[in-house]
């Protein structure tokens, strides 16, 4: 579904991305590691468009993703993307968070839009707050709701960057759940995280960066229990058993 051939990415004289080969196959649950300004957030940005890489190639269902092609929205549609900070609209109700995207850029039917939107809340736990603004709503609810909006696109895809990372401990696991229940339903996903339990739980297969380079990848289960290189290593264990 999502293929990365030796992808590079500067900023000016910083690379970011240094020859990324890569490929999550449909239905499955990729899960991106590593330290912070490893490349993992710019990776899934580049997948969608809203980064341009340099060099290399990045397919979607073997088109090519191109940030200033004519077709980019296409592959927005196509491949959703939910954001460490929600980003909802904060002048529109969850209902309406949700209904933005298929009624303004897929142009569907109103009442067919409103009827599925209210139905993805519901599957997300929030059929009560169809009506609640996003101030009122607590920062899993929120991010529930940013889960429901990428769905109400019919992604083939839907990318992850740190979905959690700015939620208190006890919102983190109902939105993990969520994640859960997409990957139960066969979702192909991209999830940068720091959740590793997460990973051991659910990916089929995780990539680990370090220095803008994929150090190590393979099943989740060989990566994570049984990691070959030191640096992964060092890596895993820092975060699952902190100082």
């Amino acid at each position: 579904m999502i293929t990365f051939e030796d992808v590079h990415k500067s900023y000016g004289t910083h690379s970011v991305l240094k020859g990324i080969d890569a490929t999550v196959g449909k239905g499955q649950v990729v899960c991106l590691i590593g330290p912070s300004g490893s490349g993992k957030s710019t990776m899934l940005r580049c997948v969608n468009g809203l980064e341009t890489y340099q060099a290399g190639r990045i397919t979607i269902g073997g088109a090519t993703v191109d940030a200033q092609a004519a077709d980019i929205h296409g592959i927005r549609a196509r491949v959703a993307m939910v954001f460490q900070r929600f980003n909802l609209f904060p002048h529109r109700t969850a209902l309406e968070n949700v209904m933005e995207g298929p009624l303004y850029v897929l142009r569907q039917n109103r009442k067919d839009v409103r009827d599925r939107a209210a139905a993805l809340l519901n599957s997300v736990g929030l059929g009560e707050k169809l009506d609640a603004y996003p101030h009122a709503l607590s920062g899993g609810q929120q991010q529930r709701v940013a889960i429901a909006r990428a769905l109400a696109m019919q992604p083939q895809a839907i990318l992850f960057d740190e979905p959690t990372s700015a939620l208190d401990p006890e919102m983190v696991g109902e939105v993990l759940q969520v994640m859960r229940s997409l990957a139960e339903e066969h979702m192909t996903m991209l999830v940068v995280t720091h959740e590793i339990q997460f990973a051991r739980e659910v990916a089929d297969s995780v990539l680990f960066l370090d220095g803008g380079r994929i150090i190590e990848q393979g099943p989740a289960r060989e990566v994570l229990h049984q990691p070959r290189h030191e640096r992964t290593q060092d890596f895993l264990r820092r975060v699952t058993h902190p100082i």
